[in-house]
Parts: structure tokens; sequence; C-alpha cells
């Protein structure tokens, strides 16, 4: 799902494993900013927080308006990964 000629992007909480992976690799990729890639891997996990526990109040209550909830943190993820992606191509066109 994750590389470099391929746009990230979180579906489900599935997902989230690789975004681990993808933490990782931005670290070895990125030496420099390993403190801004801290950064948004706390964003990131508190969203990812924030999904599961709407998802246990949707199993235990089987109510639809949860579900939305958690694909607004799931959309809201996939916003900070897109400026990331932004981010990522502008330190690769400065580069050379």
């Amino acid at each position: 799902m994750f590389g470099l000629n391929i746009r990230m992007k979180v579906e489900s909480d599935q997902d989230f494993k690789q975004l681990c992976e993808q933490f990782t690799a931005w670290r070895h990729r990125f030496p420099m900013f390993t403190h801004d890639v801290q950064r948004i891997e706390k964003i990131i996990n508190q969203h990812i927080t924030a999904h599961s526990k709407i998802m246990v109040m949707y199993r235990q209550t089987k109510n639809r308006g949860y579900l939305e909830k958690a694909q607004q943190e799931i959309n809201t993820i996939n916003t900070v990964l897109a400026t990331v992606e932004k981010m990522e191509l502008m330190a690769m066109l400065s580069r050379g």
C-alpha cells in the first residue's frame, strides 16, 4: 500500500500496522527530520487511539453514528498523510 510512487492512504484499521512501518522508513530516509517524524507519529497515534475507542463504543451500542466518527478519524489520518507526502516530495526535490 505504501511506497514512493503510491499515494499513502489508510482505508481501515488493518492499515494501521503498515503506518508504523512507514514511520520507521521515514526515520531512515530522512534522519535530519527524526523529531518531525516523531511528532507526526504522535499525532497519527492519537487519531488511531480515538478510532479504537470509537469502534469499542460502536461494538457496544451498534450505533451507526460511531462508524461515521471512526471514518472521520481515518479521514483525518489521511489528511495528515497527504500533507506529509507533499513535504516528502519537497524534500526529495530540494536534494537535487
